[in-house]
């Protein structure tokens, strides 16, 4: 399900490990613009907050990203088996999770880029940030630039109702934006960024880094959905890089990624770049008083419920109604992929205690039950 809107959080990197600083844009803007090769078409407002502030202004960031209520978002995800039905206080846990790693962020609706006074609690102890300040800011600037350069505020807009499809482009957004950064640092650490892409250091260091600071008690839902752009996207953009420098991956925003799927699996969307063909539109689901949503969750959730099982997702429409009912139709490579998908969701479904109505027909699968 949608997630808040370029955050910049701990999962990024380990270094990110710096508090925004609170004087001008203009040298971090600069800065951004010789490593990134493409300059600002105006300045960006900021605004410095307490911590304390944080939390009204996430909850503001999530409601503009869903197309319903933060309840109703909840509703859906325990409908869906995102998360246990029996998940005490989700709301409140959420909101501990992202207070627990936004360094600072991007927002897009009034291009302001908001600095926090004080560390998350996990770096609190960290005696000396100095060298790490503007990590975040030139992380955060690159969004700002992905802005104005490529419209990247509109582009999320059109892709609210499609959950797969704005998964995929946020892969892309924080991919660049974190690739931007460590171009940074590694240069500051006088390291070469070109050799560190070339190797896998840049993406292990990333993936390794994840988790050191996220508390085991936190939803795993919210947890895997809030690292899969850092880390996919890190993984997808630092492959382009390899292929063409920055120029390839301003061809990647000619032509984003549709789905998690291209995320994923890289070879794919590169080779549909070089057909020079369009992906498909973004989900656009009809609206009904009587539903509550119709998701294309796409393969990032369908592998979070079933793991590998998920291989050879092509397409799927998830209804949820407002009486509780939920009716997943899906697709697949070949028939045996839709099996194994079929007898995996069947098994997690019967083990989250609920009774699911399945059909077959050769690669298509549609399995319906009653939350």
């Amino acid at each position: 399900m949608r997630m808040l809107r370029r955050l910049s959080v701990l999962a990024a990197a380990v270094f990110l490990a710096g508090s925004a600083v609170a004087s001008p844009l203009d040298r971090e803007m600069r800065e951004v613009e010789h490593l990134r090769g493409l300059t600002f078409l105006h300045g960006v407002a900021q605004r410095t907050i307490d911590r304390t502030e944080l939390r009204p202004l996430i909850r503001e960031q999530l409601a503009k990203s869903i197309p319903y209520s933060i309840e109703d978002y909840v509703r859906v995800l325990k409908a869906l088996q995102l998360i246990d039905a029996s998940t005490p206080d989700v709301v409140n846990r959420m909101f501990e999770l992202y207070d627990s790693q936004v360094l600072a962020f991007y927002d897009p609706t009034t291009h302001t880029y908001f600095a926090i006074r004080q560390l998350p609690k996990a770096l609190a102890g960290i005696s000396d940030s100095s060298a790490l300040r503007e990590s975040v800011v030139i992380h955060e600037l690159t969004h700002a630039l992905q802005d104005q350069r490529f419209g990247a505020t509109a582009r999320d807009r059109a892709l609210q109702h499609d959950t797969d499809g704005e998964l995929a482009y946020h892969a892309l957004l924080e991919g660049e934006a974190t690739l931007v950064m460590m171009d940074y640092l590694l240069q500051k650490a006088g390291q070469s960024f070109e050799d560190a892409v070339k190797s896998d250091l840049l993406t292990a260091m990333n993936a390794a880094t994840a988790d050191q600071s996220i508390a085991p008690d936190a939803p795993r839902y919210f947890v895997e959905s809030l690292k899969f752009p850092y880390i996919e996207g890190l993984r997808l953009v630092v492959q382009a890089y390899r292929r063409g420098g920055w120029k390839e991956i301003d061809r990647l925003h000619a032509n984003p990624p549709r789905t998690t799927r291209e995320v994923l699996h890289s070879d794919e969307y590169f080779a549909r770049l070089d057909r020079a063909e369009k992906g498909a539109p973004p989900f656009a689901p009809p609206r009904s008083k009587d539903i509550l949503t119709i998701e294309r969750l796409g393969e990032f959730h369908w592998r979070y419920l079933v793991g590998d099982h998920a291989e050879g997702w092509v397409d799927d429409r998830v209804t949820v109604a407002r009486d509780g009912n939920v009716t997943a139709e899906t697709t697949w490579e070949t028939p045996a992929k839709a099996a194994a998908f079929r007898d995996a969701y069947v098994t997690f479904l019967r083990g989250r205690g609920l009774d699911p109505h399945v059909s077959s027909d050769g690669s298509a699968v549609t399995v319906a039950y009653r939350q």
